[in-house]
């Protein structure tokens, strides 16, 4: 099982440019789900530690496949306190992998029995595993020659909106 200490992840994640989006809820959202398929291709869970509160995240972005996401609050102080406290009160600490480059929190873990990975080292990994988010392009504008069926259009009204849609085509399909 991966114990991650989530902030600390995410800083490393955003040193490759394209992975994460800009803005940190949905860089948080991002980073769950390539920890997911990470998880899910190697057979384990994450533990996902992060200082603070969910902040706009939806419920749907806290649950995916093999991820559990924990949020500090002041309850815990922080999430660095959270991850040492999961660690040094999990029944087989041996089993766990941390990951972080505070280097308290890996010292602290380490003397309990877990082993660490780098932070840089999961980043890295996370980035072989999926390609940089590309900004979704938008379709060509429409032209009345070039839709092929209704399903189309309405596809296309979705995306263009029926004013702006009905703006570039002539009206026959």
């Amino acid at each position: 099982m991966y114990v991650v200490d989530g902030d600390n992840l995410l800083y490393a994640t955003w040193k490759h440019p394209g992975l994460l989006p800009a803005d940190r809820d949905r860089a948080r959202a991002r980073l769950i789900e390539l920890l997911s398929a990470l998880a899910q291709r190697e057979s384990t869970s994450v533990r996902l530690f992060f200082d603070g509160t969910g902040g706009e995240l939806r419920h749907g972005d806290l649950a995916p496949p093999k991820v559990r996401v924990h949020f500090a609050g002041p309850a815990k102080e922080s999430a660095d306190r959270a991850v040492r406290e999961f660690v040094e009160n999990h029944a087989t600490p041996g089993k766990l992998l941390v990951v972080s480059a505070d280097r308290e929190v890996t010292n602290a873990c380490k003397l309990a029995g877990a082993k660490i990975v780098a932070s840089a080292e999961l980043a890295q990994r996370l980035a072989n595993l999926a390609p940089p988010q590309a900004s979704r392009a938008r379709p060509d504008k429409p032209t009345a020659g070039n839709l092929k069926s209704k399903v189309e259009r309405e596809m296309l009204e979705d995306i263009y909106g029926d004013d702006e849609l009905r703006s570039h085509i002539e009206d026959g399909l």
